[in-house]
């Protein structure tokens, strides 16, 4: 992967728009972070490289949104989840293709796949079910 953009939320959004789910590794304890961070969160590390994730796992846990912020005033209710990524990170995301009306059909383990979103020019990520 490129080393060139650095490690911040808008390289992290770049690549969204690429349809790209890019976190970091690193090369001191192999610990991986999504979003990317610019220093490892369990050695304290700097020698960190981008890293491509799958876009593929399982749910966590989740709620569903009823209280917006201002910006998404007009989506609620919506669903935000926790997903155990398959290389191990967990990342919170937005749940697309669930009924949040019935939260009870949302199940926990379940296997969600990455989903690219956009609000206006704003890229988002998104897991919907496998």
């Amino acid at each position: 992967m490129s080393q060139e953009k650095p490690f911040t939320v808008k390289s992290f959004q770049d690549y969204l728009k690429e349809k790209k789910m890019m976190g970091n590794s690193c090369d001191e304890c192999k610990n991986l972070m999504i979003p990317p961070r610019m220093l490892c969160t369990k050695c304290r590390g700097k020698k960190l490289r981008w890293s491509q994730f799958r876009g593929e796992g399982s749910l966590e846990t989740f709620t569903i949104v009823y209280v917006p912020p201002s910006f998404l005033k007009d989506k609620t209710p919506y669903a935000i989840g926790i997903v155990r990524l398959d290389e191990g990170p967990k990342v919170t995301a937005r749940l697309v293709n669930v009924d949040v009306e019935r939260p009870e059909t949302i199940k926990m383990s379940m296997r969600v796949i990455v989903e690219y979103m956009q609000e206006g020019t704003q890229p988002f990520l998104a897991f919907k079910p496998a």
